[in-house]
Order: C-alpha cells, then sequence, then structure tokens
C-alpha cells in the first residue's frame, strides 16, 4: 500500500539523482526556485543580508529596507482616507441624532453600526501613518481641508440615505485606487485597505437596498420598506422577499 503513493521515477534515475538535480544550481550555487547548493540552506544570503538591513536605521521600525513604496505617498493617501473616515464617521452620528421619521428606530441603529464602522477605519489608517514615520489627521481643520468628500448631513431620512449611499461608493473607488497603488509594494497597507473596503461595500449595498428596493414578483418598486428596514437593523436571518434592480 505504501508504494502507491511513492513518485514514479523516471528510468535511469534514482531518488538520490532526483534530490541532487533540484539542489544542482549554476556557476551562482543557485538551484531551482531558489534553492542553494547541496546542504545549504535555502535563502540563506538573502536572509543574511535581512538582517544586516535590519540592524540598520532601528528608529524607522516598521518602515524597512525592504519597503519598495514611496512612504510620503502612501502617508499622504492614508492621511486623505483617514480625514474621509473623520467625515464619514460625523455625518453618520449626525445622522443617528436626527433620525425622525416612521423608520427611524429601525435605521438609527445602522446609522450608529456604520459610525463605528468608520471610526475604527480611522484608528486603522492612524496606526500606519504613524508607522510610516507619518503624523495622523485628527486636526478639524485638516480634516476637512483633506477629506476627499464632503460632509453632507441633510434633513430627512430619505435625503440622508441617499449622501450615504453617495459617499461610500466614492470611498470604494478611491480606496480601490489606493489598493492599485500599493500592490506588492506595501503588502500591510494594501491589506488594511483590502479590509476597510470590504466594509465600505456591505455599507453601500445597505443604502441601495433599503432606498430602490423591488418586488421581485411584480418588478415594481416597494412604497414601504419598513420590514426590510427592520430586518436589516435586526440581523434577521431569513432572506428578505425585496430584491434591488440591477443596474
Amino acid at each position: 500500500m505504501a508504494n502507491h503513493w511513492q513518485e514514479e521515477e523516471m528510468p535511469g534515475q534514482g531518488r538520490g539523482s532526483q534530490a541532487q538535480s533540484w539542489n544542482q544550481g549554476g556557476s551562482s550555487g543557485q538551484g531551482v526556485s531558489g534553492r542553494g547548493s547541496q546542504g545549504e540552506l535555502i535563502w540563506q544570503n538573502r536572509i543574511q543580508k535581512q538582517m544586516r538591513d535590519a540592524e540598520q536605521n532601528e528608529p524607522d521600525g516598521a518602515l524597512t529596507a525592504g519597503y519598495k513604496a514611496d512612504p510620503r505617498e502612501i502617508v499622504a493617501l492614508l492621511t486623505r482616507a483617514q480625514a474621509s473616515e473623520w467625515s464619514s464617521f460625523l455625518q453618520y452620528w449626525h445622522h443617528y441624532f436626527m433620525a425622525s421619521d416612521i423608520h427611524s428606530a429601525e435605521l438609527r441603529d445602522i446609522f450608529k453600526e456604520h459610525a463605528e464602522d468608520e471610526y475604527e477605519h480611522a484608528r486603522l489608517f492612524g496606526e500606519r501613518i504613524q508607522q510610516l514615520g507619518g503624523v495622523p489627521c485628527d486636526k478639524p481643520e485638516d480634516i476637512a481641508r483633506l477629506s476627499p468628500m464632503p460632509t453632507e448631513y441633510n434633513h430627512d431620512l430619505r435625503s440622508m440615505m441617499e449622501a450615504d449611499l453617495v459617499g461610500e461608493r466614492a470611498t470604494i473607488d478611491f480606496y480601490d485606487e489606493i489598493i492599485r497603488t500599493c500592490g506588492f509594494d506595501d503588502n500591510v497597507t494594501r491589506k488594511i485597505f483590502e479590509d476597510v473596503i470590504e466594509e465600505e461595500a456591505h455599507h453601500a449595498d445597505d443604502f441601495a437596498t433599503l432606498l430602490f428596493a423591488y418586488d421581485g414578483s411584480t418588478g415594481k418598486q416597494i412604497e414601504s420598506i419598513h420590514e426590510e428596514i427592520e430586518s436589516l437593523a435586526k440581523g434577521a436571518g431569513q432572506q428578505p422577499r425585496m430584491t434591488r434592480r440591477a443596474s
């Protein structure tokens, strides 16, 4: 039974010669997939260089010699993104306090949950700014100046949700561009934005569903969305009967 799982040997080539072919390299001593000469640890020279680099410029902390992006550009983008999150946080809190019609009890919870998400995003961006040697954006005048999206408070419930939807959609495009800019040159910042943009997409979908709910059987927009709002706010496990018409 054990022989069933053994690799098939090529004619005239035993296991010893097969392993040797993996470890044999050219004049540089490097073999297939970065393997060194026989008996040498993989990437040994590379790792030793990384250790020597790590001993240099220790005050730079997380900004290592292997960092390939332009830290000034990334910090500038993170700062604008953080300003955007602070603006969104304030906008959602305003909507939470001002919601005042028949659906407000359910929607207030949605506004509050989204506000808490934006606060957490601002914290994540601030930590990364500090790691890269920058200063987080926390002054009101800087937030107003640097935020790429204006704060829209509005007055009635529908216009509040529409402003939030537009803001989330614009933020998704902004963060998509930042992710592409980071690429593999700044894996940490890219991963932060990938996690954040997923939540922003959920926010946008929440408001699009609430604002543009359609009856799947008739294709007509449902006049009252009270049941859908309540289902979303309470996290009901059942699938909603209303669907959003695709554009």
